[in-house]
């Protein structure tokens, strides 16, 4: 066997000799051919956006933008809503309102304050049973379910308010300014009267706010209810004064403070839970609460998963200014709308309500005899919701 020499260098570091330089064309036209295929690309991307696979015949279609054009469909986005929860230092639940998002582009909203004192059903320990008892028994959570179940409807967030959190959010303007019939006052331990917010016109601190809200010393339920939204209605109002309503607020990135700050940019409303006042307490009108939840939820979220069917509701008169009425009247025959749109023409003379899963034929049912319509049977029906409720020209007159 021959050995190497020291002057032979073995195979593997021997340097390979250079590939052929690529030819001027391939140096150039394919990187232009790759951009070019790439643009292409893209449009066809940006134009796919525009076109629509039809599921029952195959062929294509442009997608509809306009909401007033036929065809036109979209998503609804479930209104914004708040459960706001004000607790003392006691941890005693002392003020409780429900906030709404009218429209979370253009602003508005309302605000339902509700008494803490306000009789349920039941849930608690020992009675009477109220929401104050509920809390102090169950905290954030059985208070929630019990709100639930009284508006039948879900809440987006809950949120907890303490005496530090109210003196941060009223603390930019300075307090807010109530106007007091009578003066609030209370007895000291000496048995002597001390006002503790004087009659007329009278600012309340950032810190006095839990204070003023807990006062219910000498005052009847209703009183108290008026006082809480005397004060929700002077905040509200100060808040919506001049261009934008997040330089009365804190700079703090919490969702209560860009909820509230929507609600002041648009047309907004305060209103107090219609009650009845009995010796053992405060009761809800029912009738007047259901109209109120209408017009507060447009598009409520179910209370619990299936409490409401979900609906599309589908225009087939070209009318749009039935389109409020009917997805009121929808609400409160307890649907869920998820989708809205129009039909493919404007001449439907009969409004129908229409399933494709026969077990959804109850509730189809029930909404179409809530609504005077007719139910059908539609294997073809859209699977966006459990049932599609299309308008027709005769709901003009169901509603009258």
């Amino acid at each position: 066997m021959t050995e190497p020499t020291t002057n032979e260098m073995p195979q593997r570091f021997r340097r390979k000799s250079p590939a052929p330089r690529a030819s001027h064309g391939w140096r150039w036209l394919f990187p232009i051919a790759l951009v070019a295929a790439m643009g292409w690309s893209a449009m066809l991307l940006i134009e796919s956006a525009h076109e629509l696979l039809d599921s029952q015949d195959g062929e294509i279609r442009t997608a509809q933008t306009d909401p007033t054009s036929l065809g036109f469909e979209a998503f609804v986005e479930q209104t914004w809503s708040m459960l706001i929860i004000t607790e003392n230092k006691n941890e005693d639940l002392v003020d409780l309102a429900v906030a709404t998002v009218a429209d979370r582009e253009n602003g508005g909203g309302s605000i339902l304050v509700v008494p803490p004192h306000l009789r349920v059903a039941g849930g608690c320990s020992a009675a009477p049973c109220d929401l104050a008892a509920l809390y102090h028994e169950g905290g954030k959570e059985l208070l929630t379910e019990a709100m639930v179940s009284l508006l039948n409807v879900g809440f987006t967030q809950e949120v907890l308010l303490t005496e530090s959190r109210w003196a941060g959010l009223t603390g930019p303007i300075g307090g807010v300014s109530v106007s007091i019939d009578a003066p609030l006052t209370s007895e000291n331990e000496a048995g002597d009267k001390v006002v503790q917010f004087p009659a007329g016109n009278t600012t309340i601190l950032p810190n006095q706010t839990v204070e003023f809200l807990d006062f219910s010393e000498g005052l009847s339920g209703t009183t108290d209810l008026a006082l809480s939204q005397a004060f929700w209605s002077s905040w509200m109002t100060k808040l919506s004064e001049g261009e934008s309503p997040l330089d009365k607020l804190p700079a703090l990135d919490l969702d209560v403070v860009e909820l509230l700050a929507v609600v002041a940019t648009g047309n907004q409303s305060v209103v107090s839970l219609t009650v009845s006042e009995a010796d053992d307490g405060l009761y809800v009108e029912a009738d007047l609460l259901a109209h109120l939840v209408v017009e507060m939820f447009p598009f409520p979220i179910s209370a619990h998963p299936g409490d409401r069917i979900s609906v599309r509701l589908i225009n087939g008169t070209g009318d749009f200014t039935i389109d409020p009425v009917a997805r009121q009247r929808v609400v409160a025959a307890g649907g869920e709308i998820i989708v809205v749109g129009n039909h493919a023409n404007f001449d439907v003379a009969e409004s129908t309500v229409t399933y494709r899963d026969p077990s959804a034929a109850v509730e189809a049912e029930t909404m179409a005899q809530s609504l005077g319509i007719p139910a059908e049977y539609d294997a073809f029906a859209s699977p966006a919701a459990e049932i599609t409720v299309l308008i027709g020209a005769d709901f003009v007159g169901l509603t009258g």
